[in-house]
């Protein structure tokens, strides 16, 4: 098969595309094509995923029949869901074409309790504007933040995570070790994109059997 993985950029954040186009090839023996949008298409009502007007300007950039397509954007998305009536951020929401957010990498997941009350203490007393860049500094092991050095590394995971929805129908794993572990706490995020960075047991025999067929 020729397979390939298509990634559609409207993200103004700098990242390191043909390391995660290596990263691809390596696991998965996919190809990568990297194609820089003119135009957003990605589209949302207030934070909400608008994915029928996404898939229809989609279709008219689309570059071919058979690939994944991964559109990676700046914009905050999210999902509603009804088991508690709420919007709920998303770093990724898998589909036709799966959209990854930037913006959701860094906000979507929780960060340590510790930060959230060292918040709520300075914005009692109106000094957060003064202790935010201090607070994050002493944080800054424990979650992601906007230009962080460490964000190519994450978007890997989520890549992997688009290419196993595509592939198998399943992005994720439960072993919180693993790549394709769906954090919903900035510190599990960093301890399975960064900290190792590695697939689970399993997850690297499917991906031979990927390799495998791709070979084919």
């Amino acid at each position: 098969m020729d397979r390939k993985v298509c990634l559609y950029i409207e993200s103004q954040e700098k990242f390191a595309y043909k390391k995660i186009a290596t990263f691809v090839k390596e696991n998965f023996g996919l190809s990568t094509r990297i194609i820089k949008l003119k135009e957003t298409i990605v589209k949302t009502k207030g934070l909400l995923l608008d994915p029928v007007n996404t898939s229809r300007l989609f279709e008219k950039i689309k570059l071919t029949k058979d690939a994944v397509d991964i559109t990676i954007s700046d914009k905050l998305i999210a999902t509603y869901e009804e088991v508690d009536k709420r919007l709920h951020l998303r770093a990724a929401i898998f589909g036709y074409p799966s959209v990854i957010s930037t913006s959701g990498i860094v906000e979507a997941p929780a960060k340590p309790k510790e930060y959230y009350l060292a918040k709520q203490k300075y914005s009692l007393f109106k000094a957060w504007e003064f202790k935010e860049k201090e607070v994050k500094q002493k944080f800054k092991d424990r979650f992601i933040d906007y230009h962080d050095p460490r964000l190519t590394e994450v978007l890997k995971g989520y890549v992997a995570q688009a290419i196993f929805f595509e592939l198998t129908g399943n992005p994720f794993c439960e072993n919180k070790s693993c790549r394709l572990f769906n954090a919903h706490w900035q510190e599990d995020l960093l301890k399975a994109q960064v900290k190792p960075g590695k697939f689970c047991k399993f997850h690297k025999a499917e991906l031979k059997k990927i390799k495998g067929r791709e070979k084919k």
